[in-house]
């Protein structure tokens, strides 16, 4: 059964699922790398490239942020992959999608009441929350075919997927151009909403990737925005794993 898009907006429930968690993932790396030392929460290659300048630095306490951040991002990743395992999809983003909304939730609490989070400790702590948390969404992106923390691979498809509609005058691939264009300017909003908040120094900042990861959550509970005009799709809706997203008129 194809997935069924908004009847305003014509956005499926997959399609909310990307674009908030790239919208929560471009607020977590500008949270991470602004208020917690110069690391990434999402973008791991970033943060293989700091780690190594770190170490040629001599910089350890940074370093040490660094190698955190990968840590509590594998074991997300290894969390959510266990949760996949003989689980159903739906059932199984249920889970990875709820379980991320609890570790944004706690990171947002913690950032905001923590009694030692201008510690060190405290900004180690809530490093591997953010980086675990991406590792769940990972797994989510793996399973809709689109990551949302990891662009270089998306701008790659976007490319490739113009160029094709281009050369064959294909409205199906216009489609999926226009879900990977939304997907990046979503990663792109929440970075410069959070990075708007972070340099004004509003506290605020913590919540962003939770209401991200929470409107996910939700759309992919009740089938999107607003959820009574847009029913839940069946079981088993996901496109194959390689597949770009079925678009809306898809059989």
């Amino acid at each position: 059964m194809p997935q069924q898009a908004h009847k305003s907006t014509g956005i499926t429930r997959i399609e909310w699922i990307l674009f908030c968690t790239a919208f929560a993932a471009g607020a977590v790396d500008i949270i991470g790398f602004a208020n917690l030392g110069g690391v990434f929460a999402s973008a791991m290659t970033g943060n293989f490239a700091l780690l190594a300048y770190h170490v040629a630095q001599g910089n350890t306490l940074s370093a040490v942020g660094s190698v955190i951040a990968l840590a509590g991002f594998v074991g997300g990743c290894v969390i959510g992959f266990s949760l996949r395992r003989g689980r159903p999809e739906r059932t199984t983003i249920n889970l990875l999608l709820g379980a991320e909304t609890g570790l944004l939730l706690l990171f947002a609490c913690y950032a905001l009441w923590g009694v030692d989070t201008a510690l060190v400790a405290g900004m180690r702590l809530q490093i591997v929350v953010l980086a675990a948390a991406m590792g769940l969404q990972a797994v989510v992106g793996q399973m809709t075919t689109l990551s949302t923390i990891v662009f270089t691979t998306t701008l790659t498809r976007l490319v490739g997927g113009i160029t094709d509609a281009i050369a064959a005058a294909d409205a199906t691939a216009l489609h999926e151009v226009r879900v990977q264009i939304t997907l990046v300017a979503s990663y792109l909003a929440g970075a410069l909403l959070a990075g708007v908040l972070a340099v004004h120094k509003i506290s605020a900042v913590v919540f962003l990737p939770l209401i991200g990861v929470a409107m996910a959550f939700t759309a992919h509970c009740v089938g999107g925005f607003p959820g009574a005009a847009n029913p839940t799709a069946a079981e088993g809706d996901l496109p194959p794993q390689g597949a770009a997203p079925r678009s809306r008129g898809a059989k």
